[in-house]
């Protein structure tokens, strides 16, 4: 019975792909999102569509399968027997085709270089790496992406990046065939807005920065570096995390705190990067790439990067 099912369940799907000119598994999607979020409305948000345009394609999946998928005679959404086969195979279908896409696109983009750059990081690498481009390829040899640092760690886990350029790739996004060098290593600045209320004198030290909120934010290593003295960490204001490194700085230039950060590469909005006189710790900004020998140009762009880390 259940091999029937999944049997007319992929059957629709190429149906679907003959009668539309590709594989519609929008029904199939909204329906995983439903049982995952246990919600309509929560669905249709993630989705960008109206709950009644949820509730429509799930109907006509039911109809499609010859049953019940949810229930709500209890008060709740629970996922009726059926549903629950019928979910399992949705998210296998949704894997496939997913992957299925990426390998068209990497078969498509072979001889694209797909570079992702931290957000954080600012107009000088840029400009090297333009002069890169300029000297020895073409605009359309790469696909340049400005990024925050936890969406450049996903992208190149899911090998949609072959570079990327940054402050740090947590272990959950580390794998074999990652690897890795510094393109440069400066100094941590203190980071503040341009009305900061701390005398600054073009210097401070950690002793002035006791009684400022310390911003930093986990995929901005030197943020939240704990390198400190016991004394220095007890003695401050209190330590705030937030989400990403924009919201760092926003955090900063408006609440009158202060981040630690790359003084030489840091892309700042209206405020300063000052030097700290009496504590040194250095920050490094990094090349990782996917080792992937069907890609001939980017053994070359990488001897580049190393000739550029020479010069930064």
């Amino acid at each position: 019975m259940w091999f029937n099912i999944f049997g007319n369940i992929l059957v629709d799907c190429l149906q679907s792909m003959k009668e539309d000119g590709e594989m519609s598994l929008w029904k199939y999607k909204y329906f995983v999102d439903v049982v995952d979020m246990k919600s309509f409305t929560k669905a249709g948000k993630k989705n960008y569509v109206t709950q009644t345009a949820i509730s429509q394609q799930i109907a006509k999946l039911e109809k499609e399968v010859g049953g019940k998928l949810i229930s709500r005679e209890s008060g709740a959404l629970e996922v009726t027997e059926l549903g629950k086969v019928v979910y399992d195979k949705a998210r296998e279908m949704l894997k496939i085709y997913k992957q299925m896409e990426k390998e068209i696109e990497q078969i498509q983009r072979k001889d694209v270089i797909r570079i992702g750059i931290d957000i954080t990081i600012n107009k000088l690498v840029w400009g090297k790496m333009q002069e890169l481009i300029d000297t020895y390829y073409s605009e359309e040899d790469f696909q340049f992406s400005r990024i925050d640092g936890a969406v450049g760690n996903q992208m190149l886990a899911e090998h949609a990046l072959d570079i990327y350029i940054g402050y740090g790739v947590d272990e959950e996004h580390r794998t074999e065939d990652l690897g890795e060098f510094a393109l440069s290593e400066h100094p941590i600045g203190v980071y503040v807005g341009e009305k900061t209320t701390l005398q600054t004198a073009g210097m401070v030290s950690l002793e002035d920065l006791k009684g400022y909120t310390r911003y930093g934010t986990v995929m901005y290593p030197c943020s939240i570096v704990e390198d400190i003295s016991d004394k220095f960490r007890n003695s401050c204001g209190k330590i705030c995390h937030v989400d990403n490194a924009e919201t760092m700085k926003i955090k900063v230039e408006f609440n009158d705190g202060y981040a630690f950060v790359d003084s030489y590469y840091f892309s700042k909005y209206s405020g300063n990067v000052y030097p700290i006189s009496n504590w040194r710790c250095s920050q490094q900004m990094k090349v990782y790439y996917r080792r992937n020998r069907e890609k001939k140009k980017l053994c070359g762009v990488l001897a580049r990067l190393r000739q550029i880390a020479e010069e930064l």
